[in-house]
């Protein structure tokens, strides 16, 4: 498959985009091509996948994700030129591979009930530009189970204010969705679906397994609040060198601490809190080590849970969001930072703790521009990037407070 991404749609498909939520490219794969991944796909969820509680062919929907896009015919889908054009027509720039993923439902699962994947908690599903690419690999038809999608749920949620540094959204009102419909998916066609559109998979007839790739991509200017999930090299190197741009982070360490840059704004200007580390004597970041939460499943690589309890701890703060910055490795170690900006934050720390506001030139003059508390600040500081407020998992359920 040829790696030449560039975007590839019609004026008039990205108006139909635009106002339905989804677009459908016909005969991306032929109809071998389809069934040689339909078998790749059952021969790597027998090999195993999640949840690992199940055993194929118990019935249950199995997904085989993430760093298993290294296993033969997977990178290929997730580069392949007429996905990727078309996803960054969508997208309105170039693209970040926040998720690949590949489904397979065996009989007797009862399907997916009406819901959108816009999840503030999730690395695949909270940036604030992404969209699945899905491709069938039996027809989504009645026997197998239709994808069927509500077209123009995606305008339902609304930015609250679209000036702010850090964007929010209205809630959703499910008794507002239009009727759902059925697009008529064949085995290798490609839906692109807004990531805000509400869907539903019922339940099919079949005997057979029903396959599928639903990968997910996020703008490379709107990353996920939670954080993107952490490939490693093996997943890069499966990649065409120009797929590779494709993966936003790459690192073989396990992300082992997450700090927390806090800004309070002062009119035209800003102070961030730094704390002095009582053992090393160095100003950092709020924060410390930091772990995933067990309830996320197979999208890992949100620490918002745990650092919340961390500057929770620290400094007797509650932080009811925060948004990804980036990644930092430094001596064989990640770092993942996030940001958080309210200009009535109010720091309770015990008085034996040591810590202070600072501004921009403060922190550059005290640590130098390549500190990486700056490269934190400089990253958040950019105006071309759209960033959404980010939530623990154990917040699920007050997702839209």
């Amino acid at each position: 498959m040829s790696a030449t991404f560039t975007p590839s749609l019609s004026r008039q498909q990205l108006a139909d985009f635009d106002q339905e939520g989804y677009l459908i490219v016909r005969n991306v794969l032929s109809a071998g091509e389809a069934a040689d991944l339909r078998g790749v796909v059952r021969e790597q969820v027998q090999r195993g996948a999640y949840p690992p509680r199940l055993t194929y062919p118990e019935p249950a929907k199995y997904t085989v994700s993430g760093n298993r896009m290294a296993e033969p015919g997977l990178a290929a889908i997730a580069e392949h030129p007429v996905v990727v054009g078309a996803v960054e027509s969508a997208l309105g720039g170039p693209a970040h591979l926040t998720a690949s993923v590949a489904y397979l439902r065996t009989p007797s699962d009862k399907g997916g009930g009406a819901h959108t994947d816009y999840k503030r908690w999730r690395p695949v599903g909270s940036s604030m530009n992404w969209v699945f690419a899905i491709i069938p690999l039996n027809d989504f038809d009645p026997s197998f189970g239709p994808f069927m999608v509500s077209p123009g749920s995606h305008k339902l949620p609304r930015v609250i204010d679209p000036t702010a540094h850090v964007l929010d959204l209205t809630a959703p009102d499910r008794e507002q969705l239009p009727p759902f419909i059925d697009p008529e998916l064949k085995a290798g066609d490609l839906l692109v679906v807004n990531g805000h559109v509400w869907h539903q998979a019922p339940a099919g007839t079949t005997s057979e397994d029903r396959c599928g790739i639903f990968n997910k991509y996020c703008a490379a200017n709107a990353p996920p609040a939670a954080g993107y999930y952490p490939y490693n090299s093996a997943a890069r190197d499966a990649l065409s060198d120009a797929g590779k741009r494709l993966l936003p982070v790459c690192f073989d360490q396990p992300i082992t601490t997450t700090r927390l840059l806090i800004e309070r704004p002062y009119g035209l200007d800003s102070k961030y809190l730094l704390c002095r580390d009582p053992d090393s004597d160095v100003w950092e970041l709020p924060g410390g080590e930091g772990w995933e939460e067990e309830s996320s499943g197979w999208d890992v690589g949100s620490r918002i849970g745990s650092l919340q309890a961390l500057v929770k701890a620290q400094l007797g703060l509650d932080v009811p969001w925060m948004s990804y910055i980036e990644d930092q490795v430094e001596d064989g170690e990640v770092c993942r930072v996030y940001g958080y900006s309210d200009a009535n934050v109010r720091v309770r720390a015990p008085a034996s703790s040591k810590r202070g506001w600072f501004t921009p030139g403060e922190m550059r003059f005290n640590h130098g521009d390549c500190h990486p508390i700056c490269y934190a600040l400089d990253a958040w500081e950019r105006s071309d990037i759209v960033r959404g407020k980010g939530k623990a998992c154990s917040q699920s359920k007050r997702q839209f407070e």
